[in-house]
């Protein structure tokens, strides 16, 4: 029997990137809620990239399961916002088919068997992104540089 779905959350390159390291064996709901609590913090936060690791994670999902996690990593994750994975050589398949996914939505996404490798390529993808100031959705420029 497997351990249940847990994550290790850590800020790395400089408190610009966010590392996931999942646990244990999947869980179709636990997965789904917490790419959507991911999705919120991303939504709220400058956080520049994301490095998941499922190294050390019992990726089982049949593909129409793991086909709904990729499509809340495409329809939830910002434009243009990277995604490194780190996986185990059985999850090959599901690695290529998940960053295919995030490709083809224009999310920068690569796989590699290290974190090391990951990180690197994460650190060269980092752009910042722009965060709508507190409180709104930003000033009308119609009286930026009028004169009264």
């Amino acid at each position: 029997m497997t351990d249940s779905f847990a994550y290790t959350l850590s800020m790395v390159l400089d408190d610009k990137a966010l590392s996931i390291q999942l646990h244990g064996g999947c869980d179709i709901e636990a997965s789904l809620v917490s790419l959507q609590a991911l999705a919120d913090t991303l939504a709220k936060n400058p956080i520049e990239g994301l490095l998941m690791d499922y190294s050390k994670y019992e990726l089982t999902f049949e593909m129409d399961e793991f086909s709904k996690l990729a499509d809340a990593y495409c329809t939830e994750f910002p434009e243009k916002f990277p995604v490194a994975f780190v996986y185990r050589e059985n999850q090959v398949g599901r690695a290529i088919y998940m960053t295919r996914r995030l490709e083809e939505t224009s999310r920068p996404s690569r796989a590699f068997e290290s974190a090391d490798m990951a990180m690197s390529w994460l650190e060269a993808q980092l752009v910042p992104r722009v965060m709508p100031p507190a409180g709104g959705a930003g000033q009308s420029s119609a009286g930026l540089g009028s004169a009264s």
